[in-house]
């Protein structure tokens, strides 16, 4: 029976039962435009070409050596469903490169065609029986490089075009003999491509990247589902393509969940999230009921507060710079970038709170890639608004420049919250009314203090500015602070841990707080430490991790952090009180910046004792403002959970708890009497397993909404063995690492290195006990280290992959002046 014959490319070569599937993969190349090295093809066949009919083989040498005449030839295998959406059997059939006379040719042709009988292809396609293969001739291209594009990542990884490229021709990449270079391609939603590479020097030029990756997303919208395709590139840099196939397994990318504060807000074409400081003082998904308050009530408070934007103006909207990100709360950029005045200023700005983000957003607005958000309005107009909001602003901090004063402002604040009516007593609509208590002429005192943090900002930055040619007194500027209320809460736990000295036995028999607090009843003395934690718990009970989310539990609720925290002191031997540390360490605070002080100018040494006067006073309110606000907090929390009793007790809900799985406008309308939803316990079910799912999938820290990762510089390492951050804590210490994923007392020991991604204020009764802290984010400014440095903790933040590349057991030098973890040891030792 004859063979068929046909031209490459051609409509007749197009039918994959006729002349395999490499062949219609070459077709559709044609098809679609691009260049392909020319030739031939055969029908598929099992015969090899001694047993082809004379006018066959005649034919085959004649088309072979018109090919020759131009150069070297290859001849290719073409199965039957070979390079198929079902099957691509890649690999398995056998290609002949360089074939340059007759005999070469034939030689060749029965090689490929012998393929369709090998047993890893009869076993790969289950026929048990020899598959039938097609021939293609085509004249080789010399090529300077050579690889493979998948239009889509089969890994989903990302969005990427995924290219792997080799120098000279590209079958020791397909044949894994060679290690390719590796390029991901990416299209942002500004319509630019960005592509990156692993290797220093490549062989791949980025235009080419580019070009094969535009070629290649292109071939797969036209094909309609994702392609494998194989590519060179000849010296004079011209591109061929040489194979196309269906990738046959892709997993899709991963895909984060975004809720907008303001969904009809123009962005422009990319978004760019980060959760810069959030990640540290709400660092897990929040409860619905906490969301709709932050989006609906807070922070349109805090807009028409600082910059004179009515709260439900559009304007307002359109400036409400908070989204969620898989739950989490996250920045939205571009709002912060269109504030007048003070955006363009946003980078600099975060570079004291998180320098990663500072860098990496600086970098997206040089390129366009990240726009500030349009706004509603003149542009003029508001810039005049927001002077004036800035000049009442800069009337009322003139209040409050006190900084004593301002402290007992805040305590006394706090205090009237705390000392309002019960929640129990209060009428449907005031509880209404409680939770958006920080709109209320009751919480005046703490919405002024909150601006004392642009204070304490403000001079720490001029004191590192004045003692800069000092780097010992920069470090210590801010050590041994005594005034700050959250390390006022490590000085309680010393006090209980002192007073719990004669209940050790019962501390240790009973690890669970309900029974634990049952045997302490039962004593005099145990009933005396009682009455110290509740006295304890009245001033600091409204803390907790997570405790801007009024759907996370406090302390006075739940205590045992603290109680474990107790028995983690007693168990300690040598602990030195935070008090004492404290005090020696403002001692030596104040040795250093005297010195530092007596070795500069005379013209500069009244600034210097000025600013250093100015610290003392004013670094507790880079917290204290925060430590009385959640006294709000916990207001809101105890008035939405007596909503949440009496939905129960009404029926509408399963259960109280089920009240933080509402949004704040469904809250509104059950509390006036508006009849529930059809289906809102299913609802609020779907919202339990959403939460559930977000907190075991955390999306990256920054996120662009055009699927492009994004892309931090790579910080070279000066020495093996050693990770570099940010300095945030001078001293030097070493210890074991023991690195935690939640504040937990029981998993670390006294004179740890604690390693972890990040601490909201709630882990920050960890620190007196830690030899030195290393956080994967943070920055200068950030709560856990000024609560760091307060307490002389040496500290490095901003350390990429600490919690990962470190593990529990490792010995480690942590050096806070320099910025330094040096591993002691290669492998984890065994901790006692």
């Amino acid at each position: 029976m004859a063979l068929q014959f046909a031209e490459l490319g051609s409509a007749a070569s197009a039918d994959p039962g006729v002349f395999g599937g490499k062949a219609a993969g070459l077709a559709f190349l044609a098809e679609a435009g691009v260049p392909f090295p020319g030739g031939f093809c055969t029908q598929a066949t099992t015969r090899l070409p001694d047993d082809w009919d004379e006018a066959d083989r005649h034919r085959f040498l004649r088309l072979t050596e018109d090919l020759l005449r131009a150069g070297p030839a290859a001849i290719r295998s073409s199965g039957i469903g070979e390079d198929s959406a079902a099957r691509s059997f890649a690999g398995l059939f056998e290609t002949v490169l360089g074939i340059s006379s007759r005999e070469g040719a034939l030689e060749a042709a029965a090689r490929c065609i012998r393929s369709g009988s090998a047993a890893r292809v009869i076993q790969y396609s289950g026929q048990n029986e020899a598959q039938p293969v097609g021939l293609i001739v085509q004249r080789m291209v010399d090529p300077r490089c050579a690889g493979v594009a998948f239009s889509a990542d089969p890994a989903g990884r990302d969005r990427a075009v995924v290219i792997e490229a080799v120098a000279g021709r590209g079958d020791a990449l397909v044949s894994g003999a060679s290690e390719p270079e590796r390029w991901r391609a990416y299209l942002s939603g500004a319509g630019t491509w960005d592509s990156r590479c692993t290797a220093s020097k490549s062989v791949l030029r980025q235009n080419e990247a580019v070009a094969l990756a535009v070629t290649a997303r292109n071939l797969a919208s036209r094909y309609g589902r994702p392609l494998d395709l194989e590519w060179a590139i000849d010296g004079a840099g011209n591109i061929w393509w040489l194979q196309a196939r269906p990738i046959t397994a892709v997993v899709a990318p991963e895909e984060w969940d975004t809720a907008r504060s303001t969904p009809e807000a123009d962005d422009g074409p990319v978004t760019f999230w980060s959760n810069w400081n959030v990640r540290e003082t709400m660092p897990q998904p929040l409860f619905p009921l906490a969301w709709t308050l932050w989006r609906d009530l807070i922070i349109p408070m805090v807009t028409d507060l600082l910059f004179g934007i009515p709260r439900y103006s559009p304007l307002g909207r359109a400036l409400n710079g908070l989204d969620l990100v898989n739950g989490r709360i996250t920045f939205n950029m571009n709002a912060m970038l269109a504030f007048p005045l003070l955006g363009p200023l946003t980078p600099r700005l975060l570079s004291f709170m998180d320098a990663r983000t500072a860098v990496v957003l600086e970098k997206l607005v040089e390129e366009g890639i990240i726009l500030p958000r349009r706004l509603p309005g003149s542009r003029v107009l508001l810039t005049l608004r927001m002077l004036g909001a800035g000049l009442t602003a800069a009337l009322r901090l003139i209040k409050v420049l006190d900084p004593r004063g301002s402290l007992e402002k805040l305590k006394g604040g706090a205090a009237a919250v705390a000392a309002r009516p019960a929640v129990e007593t209060l009428k449907d609509e005031e509880l209404i009314a409680e939770m958006d208590l920080w709109s209320s002429p009751a919480c005046r005192e703490l919405r002024d203090g909150m601006q004392m943090q642009a204070i304490a900002l403000l001079v720490f930055g001029l004191s590192r500015w004045a003692f800069r040619h000092h780097p010992e007194a920069v470090g210590r500027l801010a050590m041994g602070t005594p005034a700050n209320p959250t390390t006022r809460i490590s000085i309680g736990i010393d006090g209980l841990i002192d007073a719990a000295g004669s209940l050790e036995e019962a501390f240790f028999i009973t690890t669970d707080w309900p029974s634990l607090k049952s045997r302490l009843r039962a004593s005099p003395e145990g009933h005396a430490w009682l009455l110290q934690l509740d006295s304890f718990l009245s001033e600091f009970g409204h803390r907790s991790p997570m405790e801007f989310d009024v759907g996370a539990s406090r302390w006075w609720e739940d205590p045992s952090m603290i109680v474990d925290l107790v028995r983690a002191g007693l168990a300690s031997h040598g602990r030195v009180p935070v008090a004492e540390r404290i005090e020696r360490l403002a001692a030596e605070r104040d040795r250093i910046l005297d010195a530092a002080i007596a070795a500069s100018p005379l013209w500069r040494r009244f600034l210097m004792r000025r600013l250093k006067r100015l610290l003392a006073l004013n670094m507790p309110l880079r917290e204290a403002p925060k430590h009385y606000g959640v006294v709000v907090f916990d207001r809101i929390r105890r008035a939405a959970r007596e909503l949440g009793r009496r939905f129960h007790d009404r029926g509408i809900l399963e259960t109280e708890g089920d009240v933080f799985f509402l949004e704040w406008p469904e809250v509104v309308g059950l509390a006036s009497g508006q009849e529930p939803a059809p289906n809102l316990r299913g609802a609020i079910e779907e919202r339990r397993r959403r939460l559930e799912l977000y907190r075991r999938k955390k999306a990256p820290d920054m996120l662009r909404s055009d699927g492009v990762p994004v892309e931090e510089e790579s910080e070279e390492q000066a020495e093996e063995g050693v990770l570099r951050g940010i300095a945030v804590a001078a001293g030097r210490a070493e210890g074991r690492v023991r690195i935690l994923r939640e504040p937990d007392a029981r998993q670390m020991s006294e004179g740890d290195v604690l390693v972890v991604e990040y601490a909201d204020p709630g882990w920050t009764p960890l620190f007196p006990r830690a030899a030195a802290l290393v956080m994967e984010i943070g920055g200068l400014m950030c709560h856990a280290a000024l609560v760091a440095r307060e307490m002389g903790v040496p500290s490095v933040f901003g350390v990429r992959g600490a919690t990962t590349i470190l593990r529990d057991g490792d010995l480690v030098e942590v050096d806070g002046s320099a910025g330094t973890v040096r591993l002691r040891n290669k492998e984890p030792l065994p901790i006692g």
